[in-house]
């Protein structure tokens, strides 16, 4: 038994000096962002940067051709994730789930459906080679007309 024990603490000696051996290396602050004109007619953003110890600040952006679109601002960090959403698309309201803010600016009030969820309809693809691209339109959008 003692046996034993003595060879645990060595395991756990040289355990402990492999790991004080490691290089400690400062954080690494990183930041990134793009912007792109869909095929729609729309655009999308994104910028994030972070600390390298673990905050993460952000924001991304997506407007449709229609001057629908949403704005998301957000912090992670050790408190969490949290979001901001400004947005003026049909069907949202004003509300503050969770640690997410939604400010709306939409006429009308949230509906709720039930209607089952429409066959994804297959759209012209830009090249011919490419093969054929889907686009995933909300209920509310011209382009999903006779699928409810």
């Amino acid at each position: 038994m003692k046996v034993l024990i003595v060879l645990s603490a060595l395991i756990v000696a040289i355990t402990c000096q492999r790991y004080q051996d490691q290089p400690e290396y400062p954080p690494i602050p990183y930041s990134f962002s793009y912007a792109a004109d869909l095929e729609d007619g729309g655009s999308s953003s994104h910028q994030e940067s972070g600390d390298g110890s673990g905050r993460v600040t952000g924001s991304y952006t997506v407007q449709g051709e229609g001057g629908v679109g949403r704005v998301v601002d957000y912090v992670a960090d050790e408190n969490g994730f949290r979001a901001t959403i400004r947005t003026n698309e049909p069907g949202t309201a004003s509300q503050n789930p969770a640690d997410v803010t939604i400010d709306s600016s939409a006429d009308q009030a949230p509906s709720v459906r039930t209607a089952p969820v429409a066959p994804v309809r297959p759209v012209a693809p830009v090249n011919p080679r490419t093969g054929i691209r889907y686009i995933l339109v909300p209920i509310t959008d011209p382009r999903a007309a006779g699928y409810y």
